[in-house]
């Protein structure tokens, strides 16, 4: 129990990790003693982000007689065209689960596509569309059907909250909008981790070799061996996905393979023309319109990254660049900035872009570029590999390397990137706005939290030697509660909680029942006076009989906590499952320990319980 105990303390206190600089902030000199310890919104605060759900419902008016070929044609256009799902919607705006998608004599049929309803979007599906059908611009909408909001805010509730421990709060606020609160993250690490569709790609010879569906897992990231200051994230793929590599792959030695991650299809950028003097590995091509990397074996050939891109000086719109983007405008309806530009340049761009200045990552022009284009990896393929491949091989696993300034930064991002590769979503989302939450609570609360604590511990051993008059019996007591504190916070320190006012409750109800135990036991073994104990066998009935009680008492307790964790949520979950914790750790753990120090005390070594 001593090794138990240490071994709590430790992972508790961790003095071998940075300390949380929000955590710091807010509990102060407690915070270099809990540093294995993740507190909730209540104590340390968290963020609020505005999420915008990129979905809109598109109407088409199509000719009854060409159905349902054109309808299924039109369907696949659209998802290869725009690269999102296509859903269709009835005219409620809910999906259609039964029935034909279509109404066969007017031929109207309500499709959901998973991007913003824009000018340029509209524009671009009537040139996919074509001929095929007829888009009612008078009935578009920015909207959401339930079954995709629901999805959504299940994947993301997922990504930051899977056991519902954290006290994640998300809200549908009407139409496209979700609110979540998220405790404990910053507003950049919740935007990363909520903002993120989650849509893969993996690029040989400038060509689209895999797709996520094609990957049948994500693991644990991992410290590279390879390459400092980088992580490898390493991925299974599926029997499909692994065919597909060895026939694009084989015999390919020293080519390139660019992982995207969210690669902007529907944008074109904009890229400050100062900013090129400071890219040591792409180079702007003119003619391609298309950041090219160089410096790479001849047999490669180098890569493209895949997003249209435009430059001009910061200060005004050049012809060139003004001409190539009126010319993507029939197909592209986004405009991400890469730099900065005056007034005169924004307001000269054609105006049937939405523009989107892209945050720098902090990290130099070039990561400024490839966060841009979603390009996460370039991974090149060994000599061995691609005879290996060329022979016959299927190979399944792959691995993503992730570079930063820092280890640490690159173990955070292959982290970052794992969730939001294992949770995709089906429409793409956007932060609308971002802000930080303060602690409810903070110091003052923890302050009191332990005053309140010293003088409870105070008043429990005053009242427990006033009953018993034995300095032995209140010690006992008062270790066994300090054990049973430090157990289930170190237990607690190695699970996805976070401690919010609910689970601190949890833990003071787990004192708080492990002192009535003690006491049952004590009061147990005393009835009768010390003689009785010390007669063979006597305190060994005695301790049963007071387990009995206890173990009554402790199941009821878990079957409504466990009732409570099963049908509750978000702060009443926490509760519960503290609670279970705690209760099972002190029947198993501390309450035989104090069972065998009452032995010893008054027993004179006999073993009990």
């Amino acid at each position: 129990m001593l090794l138990v105990a240490l071994l709590s303390v430790a992972s508790v206190w961790r003095p071998w990790v940075e300390v949380d600089e929000r955590t710091r902030g807010t509990l102060g000199w407690v915070s270099e003693f809990t540093r294995g310890l993740d507190f909730g919104v209540d104590i340390v605060g968290g963020s609020r982000v505005l999420l915008s759900l990129q979905a809109s419902h598109l109407v088409f008016r199509f000719n009854p007689s060409d159905l349902p070929a054109a309808y299924e044609e039109v369907v696949r256009i659209l998802e290869n065209g725009l690269q999102t799902r296509v859903l269709p919607v009835d005219e409620r705006g809910e999906a259609i689960r039964e029935g034909l998608p279509y109404d066969r004599y007017t031929g109207i049929a309500r499709l959901e596509v998973g991007l913003r309803a824009t000018e340029g979007l509209l524009n671009l599906v009537e040139n996919l569309v074509g001929g095929r059908a007829t888009l009612l611009r008078e009935n578009v909408a920015n909207a959401v059907c339930s079954q995709t909001r629901n999805e959504v805010i299940e994947i993301l509730k997922n990504r930051v909250d899977p056991l519902g421990t954290r006290g994640a709060v998300l809200k549908a606020l009407g139409g496209n909008l979700v609110l979540y609160e998220v405790p404990g993250l910053e507003p950049r690490e919740a935007e990363l981790l909520l903002g993120k569709q989650g849509r893969l790609e993996i690029w040989l010879e400038n060509e689209v070799l895999l797709y996520g569906e094609h990957i049948l897992r994500v693991d644990p990231p991992r410290a590279s061996l390879q390459e400092r200051n980088a992580a490898e994230l390493p991925f299974r793929l599926t029997d499909e996905g692994a065919g597909r590599f060895r026939e694009g792959a084989a015999g390919k030695a020293n080519y390139p393979t660019v992982v995207y991650v969210d690669r902007p299809t529907d944008a074109v950028l904009l890229v400050q023309e100062e900013l090129l003097s400071g890219l040591p590995v792409l180079e702007y091509e003119d003619y391609s319109h298309m950041f090219r990397a160089r410096g790479f074996p001849e047999e490669g050939g180098g890569y493209y990254l895949q997003v249209p891109a435009a430059v001009t000086p910061g200060s005004t719109l050049s012809v060139e660049a003004l001409s190539f983007l009126e010319e993507m405008s029939s197909t592209r309806f986004r405009l991400l900035l890469v730099g900065e530009f005056s007034e005169e340049v924004v307001e000269g761009l054609p105006p049937s872009y939405s523009l989107e200045n892209v945050p720098r990552p902090g990290e130099g022009t070039e990561a400024w570029i490839r966060e841009a284009c979603g390009c996460k990896s370039v991974i090149t393929i060994s000599p061995s590999l691609a005879q290996e491949l060329l022979l016959g091989r299927t190979v399944r696993d792959l691995v993503i390397t992730v570079s930063r300034t820092s280890g640490e930064e690159a173990m955070k991002e292959a982290r970052t990137l794992r969730t939001i590769l294992s949770q995709r979503l089906p429409v793409g989302v956007s932060v609308e706005g971002e802000t930080v939450l303060e602690a409810r609570l903070g110091s003052t609360f923890l302050k009191q939290l332990l005053w309140a604590g010293l003088f409870s511990f105070l008043g429990v051993g005053a009242l427990v030697f006033l009953r018993y008059r034995r300095p032995r019996i209140t010690l006992a007591v008062m270790g066994t509660m300090i054990l049973e504190l430090v157990i289930t916070l170190g237990v607690v320190s190695l699970l996805p909680y976070s401690l919010n006012l609910a689970e601190l409750a949890g833990v003071v109800l787990v004192i708080g029942t492990g002192v009535d135990a003690q006491i049952i036991i004590t009061e147990e073994v005393m009835r009768g006076g010390v003689r009785e104990v010390r007669a063979p066998g006597g305190l060994r009935d005695r301790i049963r009989r007071a387990f009995r009680v206890i173990w009554g008492s402790s199941f009821t307790t878990l079957v409504a906590m466990l009732s409570l964790a099963t049908l509750g949520f978000g702060e009443m979950r926490g509760f519960a499952l503290i609670t279970i914790l705690g209760i099972l750790l002190s029947v198993l753990l501390t309450r035989p320990l104090y069972a065998r120090m009452v032995n010893a005390i008054l027993g004179k070594g006999e073993v009990g319980g």
